[in-house]
């Protein structure tokens, strides 16, 4: 009997020890601030897919930098966040403003028609990122697409295919949701997020100002005539000397489209 009365007042003892830690702990240690609780806020109604496409180390970084800073979302929005309206109303929710998810609406486009001519029989590693380190590549054109698919594996949204006699990287538009994976896998920098509302784009990217010796256009390539340029009365449509290409506005321009005899003005509709 007097063993048991002694387990229990043991156990008592133990048990009030804890509970006075506990206590002074809770006066001691730090305290969940503000900014960690919208952080876990707003963790709660982001996606979860950690694919890193916002720039941030998966969802709990991107929810740590709109605890801190809520117009990170306008700089750099979840595209796949932006997509569902039920994700949008809670992020409206816990941010406290209203999202234009309008002009976040971004889809990819490839500025390369893939008819440059392969001039290396090239049996390497199957990736564009491994095959641009030599010699920036196999075909004709040093600055076009590969099309060894590393923006294919990339996507989660299965948005890209290798056009099979263009060899070139081609964007299902219904598909892409902008998330930007792509646009950072590409070793030659050729893809873009645009507006969805984009009409057209320059489907070309080679530069006379980057040249490389023994190295060409393809068939199908801006040929720096300008025309698109003289064609668009408004000005919309300008020359960069730094590129050497020019600079196609996203709102539709008839005149240069139809001014431009090499064809790389390629239409979204």
């Amino acid at each position: 009997m007097l063993v048991t009365v002694l387990i229990i007042v043991i156990l008592t003892l133990i048990g009030f020890g804890w509970g006075i830690a506990i206590f002074f702990a809770n006066r001691v240690l730090p305290q969940e601030t503000e900014e960690m609780r919208r952080t876990a806020e707003i963790s709660g109604v982001l996606p979860g897919m950690n694919c890193g496409a916002c720039g941030q180390p998966g969802c709990f970084g991107y929810a740590q930098a709109l605890a801190a800073d809520p117009e990170v979302i306008r700089r750099t929005p979840c595209m796949t966040a932006i997509k569902d309206p039920e994700t949008v109303a809670n992020l409206e929710r816990v941010l406290g403003f209203k999202l234009e998810t309008d002009a976040m609406d971004l889809k990819a486009v490839v500025h390369c028609v893939g008819k440059s001519e392969q001039i290396v029989d090239y049996k390497g590693i199957g990736t564009c990122k491994a095959a641009a380190q030599l010699h920036a590549g196999a075909k004709k054109c040093p600055f076009g697409c590969l099309g060894l698919g590393d923006c294919m594996r990339v996507c989660p949204y299965d948005a890209y295919t290798i056009d099979p006699e263009r060899n070139v990287a081609v964007v299902d538009r219904e598909k892409c949701i902008g998330c930007g994976l792509c646009v950072a896998e590409c070793p030659h920098g050729i893809i873009e997020l645009v507006p969805s509302s984009t009409a057209q784009f320059l489907g070309c990217s080679y530069t006379t100002l980057l040249p490389i010796p023994g190295r060409e256009r393809c068939e199908q390539a801006c040929i720096k005539c300008r025309k698109c340029v003289k064609a668009d009365e408004q000005g919309r449509v300008r020359w960069d000397d730094a590129r050497a290409l020019p600079v196609i506005p996203g709102d539709a321009v008839p005149a240069s489209v139809e001014a431009c005899p090499a064809k790389v003005i390629i239409g979204t509709r």
